[in-house]
C-alpha cells in the first residue's frame, strides 16, 4: 500500500514537472507560427506596395486625339491622253462602253463630243458615276494610253468642300417644315375671317414649295457627294511624236498639209459661187453678140 502511494506521488511530480515544458513547447510553436505567417505576409505586403509605387512612377499613356470631323467633298477628276491619230476614236469608244456596260448604277455618260476629221483631232468624255468605280477605272488609264502607243498628259484632282452648304439646306428645310407645322396649328383653331384663312393658305404654299426646293438642292449636294465627276480629253500625239527629234518637222508638215486643204476648200467654194456668174454672164454676153448683125 505504501508503496501504490509512493509510485502515485511519483507519478504526479512527473506529470507536474511535463505540464510547464508542454505549456512553454506550446507557446513557443504559437510564436514560431505567428512569426511565420508575418514573415509571408511581409513580402506580400512589401510586393503589394512596391507594384502600387511603380504604378503611381509609371507615365500614362496619352489618350488617341479626337478623329477630325469629315468633310463632305464632291471629286471631279480630269484626265488628258495624248493618242496617235488611229488609236484616239477606238481607246474613246472602248472607255464609253465600258461606262455604259457596268450600268447606271456604277457610272452614267454626261456628254461624249468628238472630232477626229479636224487639223486638231480630238474627242472629250465626260463620266460620272459610283466613287469606287470611277477610282478604279482611272487607275488603268495610264496603262490603257501606253498600250496604245500614247501616253498620259495631264492628270488633276479638284475636291468642293460641300459640308456648309449641305448643313444650310438641312436646317432651311427644318425651319421651314417647323414653321409649316405651327402655320397648321393656328389654322386648326376656330375664328378668323376668310381672307385670314385665305392669307394663311397661301402661305402654306409658298412655304411648301420652299420646302421643296430645299429637299431638292439637298439631294442635289449628296448625289454630288455620293458620286464623282471624270472627264477625259483625247489629244492626237503619242509618245513617239511627243518626244521625237522631228515633232517640228511633223507638225510643220501638217500645218503645210492643212493650210492646202484650206485653200483648196477656198476655191472650191469660190468656184462655186462664181460659176454660175460666169456662165449667166456668157449667155447674156453670146446673145447680145447674136442680135447685133440681125439688127444690122
Amino acid at each position: 500500500m505504501r508503496k501504490a502511494l509512493m509510485l502515485a506521488s511519483a507519478g504526479l511530480i512527473v506529470l507536474a514537472g511535463c505540464s510547464p515544458a508542454n505549456d512553454k513547447t506550446e507557446d513557443y510553436s504559437s510564436e514560431a507560427a505567428t512569426a511565420a505567417e508575418a514573415a509571408a505576409e511581409a513580402p506580400a505586403d512589401a510586393a503589394t506596395e512596391t507594384a502600387r509605387n511603380t504604378t503611381a512612377l509609371a507615365p500614362v499613356a496619352p489618350r488617341p486625339a479626337p478623329l477630325a470631323p469629315v468633310a463632305q467633298i464632291a471629286y471631279a477628276y480630269s484626265y488628258a491622253l495624248s493618242l496617235p491619230r488611229d488609236r484616239g476614236a477606238e481607246m474613246m469608244s472602248r472607255h464609253e462602253l465600258a461606262c455604259v456596260s457596268a450600268g447606271p448604277g456604277y457610272c452614267q455618260v454626261i456628254a461624249a463630243q468628238a472630232d477626229w476629221t479636224a487639223r486638231e483631232p480630238g474627242g472629250r468624255l465626260e463620266l460620272r458615276g459610283q466613287p469606287e468605280w470611277i477610282n478604279r477605272f482611272r487607275s488603268g488609264l495610264a496603262l490603257d494610253a501606253q498600250n496604245a502607243g500614247g501616253r498620259l498628259d495631264e492628270a488633276v484632282t479638284n475636291g468642293e468642300d460641300v459640308t456648309r452648304d449641305i448643313d444650310a439646306a438641312a436646317t432651311g428645310a427644318r425651319t421651314t417644315a417647323s414653321l409649316s407645322e405651327r402655320i397648321r396649328q393656328l389654322q386648326a383653331r376656330t375664328g378668323g375671317t376668310m381672307a385670314q384663312r385665305l392669307e394663311i393658305e397661301r402661305d402654306l404654299a409658298e412655304l411648301q414649295q420652299q420646302y421643296d426646293a430645299q429637299q431638292i438642292e439637298l439631294r442635289a449636294l449628296n448625289d454630288r457627294v455620293q458620286s464623282a465627276r471624270l472627264t477625259l480629253d483625247y489629244r492626237q500625239g503619242g509618245v513617239m511624236a511627243a518626244d521625237s527629234p522631228t515633232r517640228p518637222v511633223v507638225r510643220a508638215l501638217g500645218d503645210a498639209f492643212g493650210l492646202s486643204m484650206g485653200m483648196l476648200a477656198f476655191l472650191i467654194t469660190a468656184g462655186s459661187v462664181l460659176l454660175p456668174i460666169v456662165v449667166i454672164g456668157g449667155a447674156v454676153w453670146w446673145a447680145v453678140r447674136r442680135r447685133k448683125p440681125a439688127s444690122a
